[in-house]
Parts: structure tokens; C-alpha cells; sequence
């Protein structure tokens, strides 16, 4: 029985010791796409932090085609925003919800990265306000294209990781402020500074050999 007692506090000291060690990166981006084309994804660069590039991709499956516009935002405002409207008085806005529980499958946040090296992937749970600047509760076509701000929480997954994200987990959130409905062939630009605070750290469980002896003298 002792083989497995050393090798079960061995996990445990490196799986602390990974927590304890977390990597912070804060990171800025910017890039285009839009929630009014097919794909309703975002791609492009990452301005600081890290260097390389990024995209979030949303699962737009049961929404309209691009090609009718009207249908696509008419199904995107019923489903995800005309619910959700506060009429805080001076802070007016409509709420739209995008996660794991609004959509058939959880939106991906990826940096690809040249440095530190490797690929970050997260879950994403992001939100999407309107402000109702009239504060009538009608949406407003200079409502619909004036900077709508977006807020992101991030959920670090290991099997996503690889090179200096592998076997990690993590959190984060993110912001900006500059998301429109933009009709096709126009496109959207999430535009720099996009802020974004991440920490990862070791969540994996590599197991490493050794004596009784050693995994006493850790601990004195």
C-alpha cells in the first residue's frame, strides 16, 4: 500500500503548488465581425499583453441567415434582449444574456499566441447592453448602432490549452464598449482598448516518483 500513498501525496503537494504559482495577463484586443453575419463570431489581433491573435465564436445555428437582416435581428432582439429591459431612472437599457443557457452550445474565447507561446481557451458567459437613451423603451435606430458595451466572464479549460496553457485552469473577465448591429456587407469592430484580465494557473495531475523520505523532507 505504500507505492500509492506516495504517489497520491505527490499529486497533492504538485497540485498545490500549481495553484499557489498562477500566471496574470493583462491583455488587450482588438478585432471585427458581427452578430449580423453568419457565424456571429469576432477575429483579430492581440494589441497587448501577450502577441499573437484571438477570435470568439458564438453558435448562431438557429438564427435567421444574414441574407435577411431584418429576420436575423428581429430573432436576436425577441430571444436574447426585449425581455431583459431595466428602466432604472437615467440608466434605461435593454440586457441581452449569451452563455451556455441562451445558446445550444457555450461561446469560445481563443488567443492563439506567439508569446508566451500556445493556445488559451475559454468558456464564455458575456452580456450585451442597449442603453435606452430616450428612456421610452423603444429601440431606436441610433440606439441600435451607438456603442453597446459588452462585459465577458472567462472560464480557462484545460483539454483547450496547449504549449504554455496545457494543463491549466483559470478565470478572467473582459470589457468594451464599442459592439454594433451592423447590417451585411458591413461588419462590426470590437476596437482597442478591449480589456481583459485573465489568471491560469497548473490544474493538471502529473504523478512523480519518489521515496517516503522525500515527501517527508517537504515538509520540514
Amino acid at each position: 500500500m505504500r507505492p500509492i500513498v506516495i504517489t497520491f501525496l505527490s499529486v497533492l503537494v504538485l497540485l498545490c503548488a500549481g495553484q499557489a504559482y498562477g500566471d496574470f495577463y493583462n491583455v488587450q484586443l482588438s478585432g471585427s465581425g458581427g452578430f449580423m453575419l453568419n457565424g456571429a463570431d469576432y477575429e483579430g489581433v492581440i494589441d497587448a499583453g501577450m502577441v499573437g491573435t484571438w477570435s470568439l465564436e458564438v453558435d448562431d445555428s438557429l438564427w435567421p441567415d444574414e441574407s435577411d437582416s431584418t429576420a436575423r435581428f428581429d430573432y436576436i432582439w425577441e430571444t436574447f434582449f426585449a425581455g431583459n429591459y431595466d428602466d432604472i431612472n437615467g440608466g434605461e437599457h435593454w440586457l441581452g444574456y449569451f452563455n451556455s443557457s441562451t445558446l445550444p452550445s457555450t461561446p469560445i474565447m481563443t488567443l492563439d499566441t506567439t508569446v508566451p507561446g500556445g493556445i488559451l481557451g475559454m468558456n464564455v458567459s458575456f452580456t450585451v447592453l442597449v442603453r435606452d437613451y430616450y428612456a421610452d423603451g423603444i429601440l431606436s435606430q441610433y440606439e441600435k448602432h451607438h456603442a453597446c458595451q459588452m462585459n465577458f466572464t472567462y472560464s480557462v479549460e484545460m483539454p483547450l490549452g496547449t504549449e504554455t496553457f496545457a494543463d491549466h485552469c483559470g478565470d478572467g473577465s473582459g470589457s468594451n464598449g464599442s459592439f454594433n448591429f451592423l447590417n451585411p456587407p458591413e461588419i462590426d469592430t470590437l476596437e482597442f482598448p478591449f480589456f481583459n484580465q485573465i489568471q491560469t494557473w497548473f490544474c493538471g495531475a502529473p504523478v512523480e516518483e519518489g521515496t517516503w523520505g522525500t515527501i517527508k523532507a517537504l515538509y520540514r
